[in-house]
């Protein structure tokens, strides 16, 4: 795993134990946005876009200054697990009964103490380099692609669980920090795009 300096930016896959779909209701779902806003607000955790799909969360983040990013991270998960864990207890079905027991057996087989998380891998994919905007850009550009990859969406700006209807000025679940110089980048990928389409279908 790609070591994590304090203050340096980076890209983060949290992926369920397993890749089991459980951001399939709308109250998963929740719980991320709550959560990030909530780490935004009074942890010092900054997030320049993130994507949350049926079993990954994806964000590209750093940490306010004197902060660490790792303890950050590392909270993160357990506040997020804890509060997804809640939540499936309270609403008691059959598939929730499994997936309550699924995490316990999964924390129980990687010699940890048993207890119950919904997170597997936990991955830093990435650094970017705040000097290099086109750097975020491209991870940006390829995190607001995946719903659209999925065919969940027809157009990434469709998709509310994401960061990208924040970059072209429509209002997001997230209270994100979009830099200047990666809202320009990301402004001419676009157009390569729409060019390269143009093109195409002049053909």
């Amino acid at each position: 795993m790609m070591p994590i300096r304090d203050n340096g930016c980076y890209c983060f896959t949290f992926e369920t134990i397993d890749t089991v779909d459980i951001f399939t209701k709308t109250m998963y779902k929740q719980i991320i946005v709550h959560s990030l806003n909530h780490f935004i607000d009074s942890k010092g955790l900054i997030v320049y876009g993130w994507c949350l799909m049926s079993n990954k969360l994806y964000f590209i983040g750093q940490s306010l200054e004197n902060i660490s990013l790792k303890e950050l991270r590392d909270d993160f998960v357990v506040f997020t697990s804890r509060k997804i864990v809640e939540a499936i207890q309270s609403n008691p079905s059959e598939r929730n009964t499994w997936l309550l027991s699924h995490f316990q057996q999964a924390g129980m087989s990687e010699g940890a103490p048993v207890q119950q998380s919904c997170w597997g891998d936990i991955n830093t994919t990435a650094q970017i380099d705040m000097k290099q905007p086109q750097s975020m850009a491209e991870q940006l550009e390829f995190i607001h692609g995946l719903p659209v990859k999925e065919r969940v969406v027809q157009y990434s700006s469709d998709y509310i669980y994401s960061s990208s209807r924040d970059y072209i000025g429509m209002p997001g679940l997230v209270k994100i920090t979009r830099p200047a110089s990666v809202e320009s980048e990301l402004y001419e990928i676009e157009s390569r795009k729409n060019g390269f389409r143009t093109n195409y279908n002049q053909q």
